[in-house]
């Protein structure tokens, strides 16, 4: 069952970095920006990254001048201080493992409450509880191994 948590794992870390580069590529290219280098690549350390690549400092001052200018609406959502639909932002597929970051709790996406806040299901069992969308992350393997569902890869310098 282990394999079978840690390849579900590995799916949906690649299907998220896939996600999130497809997002922010639309983003730029809706702001004109380029970033001819944007892709998705597995680590050494077998995690996925977003690799933006190298840009001339034009595109650069571009998507500082990008950030700088989101940066409000951003704090807004962080905070709750923004009020109406927020339905645009990052949603998870149904059944995606999620780590609620203020309870360090893991579980999977049910739904979207009528706040627009994620409900996630126990993956141990339990009532459902909601979390706003930015408090929620993607599980490590250690948080897999915390909750007990799955047992860290061995490394290659760990004897068999």
């Amino acid at each position: 069952m282990a394999n079978s948590l840690l390849d579900r794992l590995d799916r949906q870390d690649r299907a998220f970095g896939r996600k999130v580069c497809d997002g922010l590529r639309e983003a730029l290219d809706s702001a004109g920006v380029k970033l001819p280098s944007l892709a998705v690549e597995r680590a050494a350390t077998g995690r996925y990254l977003v690799q933006l690549g190298g840009v001339t400092p034009d595109v650069a001052g571009e998507l500082a001048a990008l950030i700088w200018t989101g940066a409000p609406y951003v704090r807004a959502v962080r905070s709750g201080g923004l009020s109406g639909d927020v339905s645009m932002l990052w949603s998870p597929e149904r059944g995606e493992l999620l780590i609620d970051a203020a309870t360090g709790r893991l579980g999977e996406f049910s739904h979207a409450d009528e706040r627009g806040d994620l409900v996630l299901v126990p993956a141990d069992g339990g009532e459902p509880w909601s979390v706003g969308r930015c408090a929620v992350r993607h599980p490590t393997r250690a948080d897999l191994a915390q909750a007990g569902l799955a047992h860290p890869a061995p490394s290659a310098s760990t004897p068999n």
